[in-house]
């Protein structure tokens, strides 16, 4: 755990976030400018947080990718959420934006810019880790059940930099966990004879059930590629059950990634409140439906999530026409 709010600094965050109330969905700049005033007053953000933020980003996230915060302002109260489009739901009765602001206020203190694809959810920044029931046995964060070892948007030609998952109703009757591997570790565990195929363009990863899904724009057919080496020499490119060797060889080298994931994955279980935040390119994560105590609770399960870039500019050639942070795709 790298820092916990207390009560007192929680419920001073909380009532200021609590006076925004520029809707993001509608006016992502106009809220993202509400949030900048907020971090420009004395007071409603602890300065040892800021203190922490700032020491973080210097931090090298090849050997430590990830943020673990506790206790993070949440919304007092949260709709319970339609199945069957908890995304138009979500829009017209979350009334307040305590989670959202948060998800803006840490970007923003960690140097990072949060994206959203016109192809998840129409190109909302704020993105809900919660069921639907048309994408229920999906591999996408619409799913009920678990998700096989992944990076975010693996395959896709905006890949974020960072993720940031922020819990807002979780039952701790049940253990669905995120599981973590760090490429450093993965990369001492496999050896040179499995790393030298893995850097061979003989694999291919379809792009993810949720953009495909999309009537937005289609992707048509996503690139082979390896599966080490792309945004860094240790980047690993790679969707468990999805990514393929294109002959029997290189599925022979997935399958051993596959085992390496199992054998070296550490599981971190997300309440309300819970705040984690990984480099995506230097780590890889799963959801694990281990013991289900309170099937009602599975369904209203709600994780909120942004994913990010260092730079907006880097990227603007793949954004929407007079947008500058949705990608058209």
């Amino acid at each position: 755990m790298d820092y916990v709010f207390s009560n007192d600094a929680n419920e001073a965050l909380t009532r200021r976030l609590l006076e925004i109330r520029t809707n993001p969905y509608k006016s992502y700049a106009g809220f993202q400018s509400d949030v900048l005033r907020v971090m420009a007053e004395t007071g409603p953000i602890p300065e040892d947080f800021r203190r922490f933020c700032c020491a973080k980003r210097r931090v090298n996230s090849f050997d430590d990718p990830y943020v673990l915060l506790k206790n993070c302002p949440v919304d007092p109260e949260l709709p319970m959420l339609d199945l069957d489009n908890p995304v138009v739901d979500k829009r017209n009765r979350k009334t307040t934006y305590v989670a959202e602001a948060f998800l803006v206020l840490y970007a923003e203190l960690m140097g990072q810019q949060p994206i959203g694809y016109i192809n998840v959810n129409d190109g909302d920044v704020f993105q809900d880790i919660h069921p639907m029931r048309s994408l229920m046995a999906t591999q996408s964060q619409k799913a009920a059940k678990s998700i096989f070892f992944h990076k975010d948007l693996a395959n896709h030609f905006v890949r974020p930099d960072w993720v940031n998952i922020l819990g807002l109703r979780a039952s701790a009757q049940n253990e669905i966990h995120t599981s973590f591997v760090r490429n450093r570790d993965l990369l001492a565990y496999l050896d040179e004879r499995v790393l030298k195929g893995l850097r061979e363009e003989k694999f291919h990863t379809p792009y993810d059930d949720l953009t495909l899904s999309s009537p937005n724009k289609r992707l048509g057919p996503a690139p082979v590629h390896p599966i080490l080496g792309g945004a860094t020499d240790h980047d690993i490119r790679f969707f468990e059950n999805r990514t393929v060797g294109l002959d029997r060889a290189s599925q022979e080298l997935v399958d051993e990634v596959v085992r390496a994931l199992h054998a070296l994955k550490k599981r971190l279980l997300i309440l309300k409140g819970d705040f984690v935040g990984s480099a995506n390119n230097e780590c890889i994560h799963n959801k694990e439906v281990v013991r289900i105590g309170d099937e009602g609770a599975v369904m209203n399960r709600w994780l909120m999530k942004t994913v990010n870039v260092r730079s907006l500019d880097m990227h603007k050639v793949h954004m929407l026409p007079a947008q500058v942070r949705i990608v058209n795709g």
